[in-house]
């Protein structure tokens, strides 16, 4: 406002107290022009200058309530418009300002006007930022508080998921390190248990073998089928007698065995599933049931009795029973009757009793005098140009000491004998001889086989329960794999929630930087007094 007149003066006043009832926070100044004029009167400069103040200042705080008391003094000023205006013309001719003044004190009036200029400059540079970014500004303040929040939402959020994402690695990470070591523990149990089951199974199989092996005579006396001497019908014989007495030991191994080792199988691998089924979660458990074989596990007897007797070679050639050769073996006995007979015991089996010999039942084996051992050993070992010499020597020797009616009865007892022996030779008996040779051949072989068989057996049992082991150890291998996973996983969570609470907290204090920042003065930009010439009321 710029006063001239009195009666101006109060137009104006009334304006300005209707603006401000329109405007909020209006800027006003109060300019005292041509004060030029009051130069001429020194002596009243003071007076009327402190007047003009008092009620300019009253009118700024009392009428128009826009300043307080202290601020209202800094909207007063006292100036000449006319002399700034010819000080500047002389300026921008390249003269000194003081050419264009109109009276004394032009320097205090001109450093006063500059004073308004500053304020008027800065006022309206303030109200300028104010009026254009104040509610962007207020906006932006909100809009950076709520991302604030927001991110100490997210900062809190991502440690707390951060936290229970280490918890539940270290929780599955104990529970994996738990799972291998009683898997290994277990393993070493189950090697052990497998080897226990496989010894009693194989200790199980020789014993039942050795005792079959023991009644093979009774399975060889069941098989009944018409028997000929015949090669041909010689061969199929023997054919159908292996396979009958190995179906005979199998079946019976199978009846004596197959129940017990069966059920120690199945224990075995329900021991195992229980056992494992601790180190599998519920939901992998319906897989177990899956291990076990669909059929009922058995062992296989493999005992191939036509194989292992191949090379039997029957003797049905009829034999007396007091030959030369039997009477030898008879008084010298198998081992020295060897040492005479030499090459020719090789090709005559030894016969072996069917039954089990006892003291009651053994055949007594009484040693001959010297003088026959002599005699015998001279008759055999004398070459052939000498045997009628020793016949009659020995006939001779006889006859003295004897007689001769003794020696005809033993003649004739001795072909009776033989003839009793010659026509007992039937086809049955053929058949007896037979059947007791094929005992005593096949009772070697099989007895030989003994622990191969076992063994066999027990390495059944073994395979059976390792696989089924193998399989359980591949489904937990499968969960150690998917905890493994689940690890990996939780560290790579556990890595994205400790980047994501970083970046927040960093955006926290940023933004805390901003805040503090935009609570601080606004800088204000240089203001031309050009650009308002025409606001003579701000």
């Amino acid at each position: 406002m710029v006063e001239r007149g009195k009666s101006k003066s109060i137009r104006k006043k009334i304006s300005f107290i209707k603006s401000v009832k329109k405007l909020s926070k209006p800027n006003v100044f109060i300019l005292n022009n041509r004060w030029d004029n009051s130069a001429y009167e020194n002596e009243f400069l003071d007076k009327i200058r402190k007047q003009h103040m008092d009620r300019n200042v009253s009118f700024l705080v009392d009428e128009l309530k826009v300043v307080s008391r202290s601020q209202a003094e800094n909207r007063v000023f006292f100036v000449s418009a006319k002399e700034v205006l010819q000080a500047r013309i002389q300026q921008q001719k390249g003269k000194p300002p003081h050419t264009g003044a109109l009276a004394d004190g032009f320097q205090a009036r001109y450093f006063e006007f500059q004073e308004f200029e500053r304020k008027f400059e800065e006022c309206l540079s303030k109200s300028a930022v104010k009026t254009k970014f104040e509610q962007h500004t207020l906006r932006g303040k909100t809009v950076t508080s709520d991302l604030r929040k927001l991110l100490d939402n997210v900062h809190e959020t991502a440690s707390k998921l951060r936290a229970q994402k280490l918890a539940l690695r270290k929780e599955q990470y104990d529970r994996l390190d738990f799972t291998q070591q009683q898997l290994s523990i277990l393993t070493q149990e189950v090697k052990h248990e497998i080897c226990h089951i496989v010894e009693m199974v194989e200790q199980k199989v020789s014993g039942a073998l050795s005792e079959e092996i023991r009644r093979l005579s009774v399975h060889v006396d069941e098989f009944e089928r018409p028997f000929h001497s015949d090669s041909l019908v010689l061969s199929v014989y023997k054919k159908e007698l292996n396979s009958h007495v190995e179906q005979g030991l199998g079946s019976n191994l199978r009846g004596k065995l197959s129940n017990q080792v069966q059920m120690s199988v199945e224990n075995a691998q329900k021991d195992m599933i229980d056992r494992m089924s601790s180190l599998i979660p519920p939901e992998h458990r319906p897989k177990m049931m899956n291990v076990l074989p669909r059929h009922s596990f058995e062992v296989l007897y493999r005992l191939n009795c036509e194989s292992l007797c191949s090379d039997f070679q029957e003797d049905l050639e009829f034999r007396f029973s007091l030959g030369l050769v039997n009477i030898i073996k008879c008084f010298l006995g198998p081992s020295r009757s060897k040492k005479v007979l030499g090459k020719r015991m090789e090709s005559i089996p030894w016969p072996v009793p069917s039954t089990p010999q006892t003291p009651s039942n053994e055949v007594q084996i009484v040693s001959p005098s010297p003088e026959y051992l002599a005699l015998l050993k001279l008759a055999l070992s004398s070459s052939s140009s000498q045997t009628a010499v020793g016949i009659l020597a020995v006939g001779d020797f006889f006859l003295k000491t004897v007689g001769w009616r003794v020696i005809f009865a033993t003649f004739g007892i001795y072909g009776l004998l033989y003839a009793y022996e010659r026509l007992s030779w039937t086809n049955k008996a053929k058949e007896r001889a037979f059947k007791k040779q094929y005992v005593n051949h096949t009772t070697r072989k099989l007895r030989l086989i003994v622990d191969l068989t076992s063994a066999n057996c027990s390495h059944q049992v073994q395979q059976e329960l390792s696989s089924t082991f193998a399989r359980l150890c591949h489904l937990v291998d499968e969960v150690i794999s998917d905890m493994q996973n689940e690890i990996g996983l939780l560290d790579q969570d556990t890595q994205k929630l400790e980047e994501s609470s970083v970046s927040s907290r960093t955006l926290v204090e940023v933004y805390s930087i901003k805040l503090e920042h935009q609570a601080m003065p606004v800088t204000m930009t240089k203001y031309t007094p050009a650009q308002n010439t025409a606001w003579s009321i701000g």
